[in-house]
């Protein structure tokens, strides 16, 4: 049975400890027989926040409500192309590493919005 795995990180620095712990992951997953997909946001220059271009097929196109639209939009496969990208790699992993630096005692931004914008 072949396992696939999905790697996502978020540091603006490509030689970042972050980007290290990605690097190794990815070596290590593909000795153990993983197919490795990666996501490396900044490089990627992925779009962190949610917004109306995300929703070309709105159900409500006065106001914009991000969990009915994100819902509409995954369910009639209207999604924007980068997510709906990133959703088919989600999908076909077995196993998801998130990596990224603690800031404010948080993650960044920019993963966050990959979640915000992913998990439909």
């Amino acid at each position: 049975m072949n396992r696939h795995a999905l790697i996502i990180h978020a540091h603006p620095d490509p030689a970042s400890l972050t980007a290290q712990f990605a690097a190794l992951a990815r070596q290590t997953l593909q000795q153990q027989g993983y197919g490795v997909m990666e996501s490396d946001l900044y490089a990627m220059g992925w779009k962190a926040g949610a917004d109306a271009q995300d929703f070309p097929d709105r159900i409500n196109p006065q106001r914009l409500f991000l969990i009915s639209e994100s819902q509409h939009a995954y369910a009639s496969g209207r999604q924007s192309a980068d997510v709906a990208a990133e959703q088919q790699k989600l999908l076909a992993a077995d196993l998801v590493i998130m990596l990224f630096p603690l800031w404010w005692y948080g993650l960044p931004a920019l993963h966050k919005g990959w979640i915000d914008r992913v998990y439909a």
